[in-house]
């Protein structure tokens, strides 16, 4: 197969292909290979491939739904035995000491992990600039940025090294980089997938792992396969009726969609990404749904007091662990915006934790109350379009706290509330700047919905899949299928 033919399908039609004997997942092995080689200088997003896994790639597909797919993983622990460095220099080194439950079940539905892809530090940073690995670029404009911290995933899949990447979000960390590289970005709820075997959820519930990809029928597969407790979980999510396969089949009417555009931390929304979103809006409502203002009433100032305790708190607490497995310090290794994040981290108290996930917990009320009166929230993914490589720094000298969750907001004034309440979140590509940046919408669905926010994404998806490229969008400047 040529790298041109490989890089225009998404993985269902990859898995169509490996089904009929057209390819074998050796061969789409080295289709990644050459992307790699090809795309990956530019970008920076691929950290390295794993020869043994490219090598034990068998010749005939499997009788699974992805057949055999090459795909790529985070640089967090993933699966047992492979490097898990957090992009950080205090776990260069480190390994996964066990499979995710969730991705037992994607590897069985036919997924090879054959290389890691880069993160922002601890996942902590909107940029994927990490001490380690340096700069991930943005396949649409190298001199821009990919978000973060699932950045390099976002820029391997737009850049059509692998037809999906594997992600986690804590804050929007999947949402921000498929807006900022034209993908496609589902957080699930809290509990859908699994964080076994080490808890339901990482990060007090806030972090979920899943999928970037470039269509609804992939992201609904995937979500079909690996979704669903495991033994011993503390509490289990209501399962979907049907699968998520079927659900994109049916196309809803007459929804009512809550539209908002006010942004909740008082950051300022480029005004591409706010007619981006007013356009989407208009195209809901041409489909027959009812469109109106609205948005969740809640203390926002508080909301984010609690993010940033939480996050501290679980920095102070995992990070001297790491220091002392891999033999370092956690002053010499660390960057300067986990640092501090940290180092605030070790005055929380034990009150002062429990108040934060109090707020939480009035905060998912308000936001359930209403959802409970909308089927669907619409905002902006990001209020802000790719910025400059460096723009953020998370290295920068002396930063604290406040300059963190600073950089943080322009990115994560729409995302992070959903991490807080559970509710199922997607970002949407549905627009471009005027130089050529995508721009993502976000769609929120009440608890447990991603049937909805698949079957509605679908339905948008269907009015501009026509024109080339994801969603009508053309294909990056720096693309596999260029070479």
């Amino acid at each position: 197969m040529r790298l041109d033919e490989y890089a225009v399908h998404d993985g269902t039609g990859l898995a169509c292909l490996l089904t009929k004997g057209e390819v074998s997942p050796k061969e789409l092995g080295r289709c990644v290979e050459q992307a790699v080689a090809a795309v990956n200088p530019a970008l920076n997003a691929v950290i390295e491939l794993y020869p043994d896994a490219l090598e034990t790639l068998p010749e005939v597909a499997s009788a699974t739904p992805f057949g055999g797919i090459a795909t790529l993983t985070k640089d967090f622990p993933i699966e047992a035995g492979r490097p898990a460095e957090f992009g950080s220099r205090l776990a260069q080194g480190f390994r996964a000491g066990h499979d995710a439950v969730y991705w037992t079940r994607l590897r069985t539905g036919g997924l090879n992990n054959i290389g890691r892809t880069s993160s922002s530090e601890f996942g902590v940073p909107a940029a994927t600039e990490s001490p380690l690995y340096g700069a991930t670029r943005n396949p649409w404009n190298p001199q821009r940025g990919v978000a973060g911290s699932s950045g390099g995933a976002a820029a391997a899949v737009a850049a059509g090294i692998v037809p999906f990447a594997q992600g986690s979000d804590g804050g929007g960390s999947i949402r921000n980089p498929a807006a900022f590289c034209g993908l496609i970005g589902l957080k699930p709820s809290r509990g859908r997938v699994t964080g076994a075997p080490n808890g339901n959820a990482p990060l007090l519930g806030l972090a979920t792992a899943f999928m970037l990809t470039r269509s609804v029928r992939d992201t609904a597969t995937l979500l079909d396969l690996c979704h669903g407790p495991d033994a011993g979980d503390g509490y289990e999510i209501a399962p979907p009726v049907g699968t998520y396969l079927d659900a994109i089949k049916h196309r809803p009417h007459g929804l009512r969609i809550a539209l908002c555009t006010r942004s909740w931390s008082g950051v300022q929304i480029d005004p591409e990404v706010l007619a981006a979103t007013r356009s989407a809006a208009e195209r809901f409502a041409s489909l027959g749904h009812h469109v109106e203002e609205a948005s969740p009433d809640f203390d926002y100032p508080a909301f984010l007091q609690a993010q940033k305790v939480i996050w501290a708190a679980d920095a102070a607490a995992h990070m001297p662990a790491m220091a002392r497995h891999m033999n370092r310090s956690v002053e010499e290794a660390l960057g300067t915006s986990v640092y501090a994040l940290y180092r605030w981290g070790l005055a929380i108290s034990g009150a002062q934790l429990i108040e934060a996930l109090a707020v939480y917990d009035r905060v998912t009320r308000q936001v359930g109350r209403f959802l409970a009166g909308n089927d669907l929230l619409l905002t902006p993914t990001s209020a802000m379009l790719p910025e400059p490589i460096g723009t953020f720094n998370p290295n920068r000298a002396g930063i604290d706290v406040e300059g963190v969750f600073n950089d943080l907001a322009p990115k994560e004034t729409f995302t992070a509330l959903f991490n807080a309440t559970g509710q199922p979140a997607i970002s949407l590509p549905v627009g471009r700047s005027r130089d050529g940046l995508p721009i993502g919408i976000q769609l929120v669905a009440r608890f447990g919905r991603e049937d909805l926010l698949l079957a509605t994404a679908r339905q948008i998806e269907e009015d501009v899949e026509s024109g080339p490229g994801v969603w009508g969008q053309g294909r990056p400047v720096i693309h596999a299928g260029n070479f």
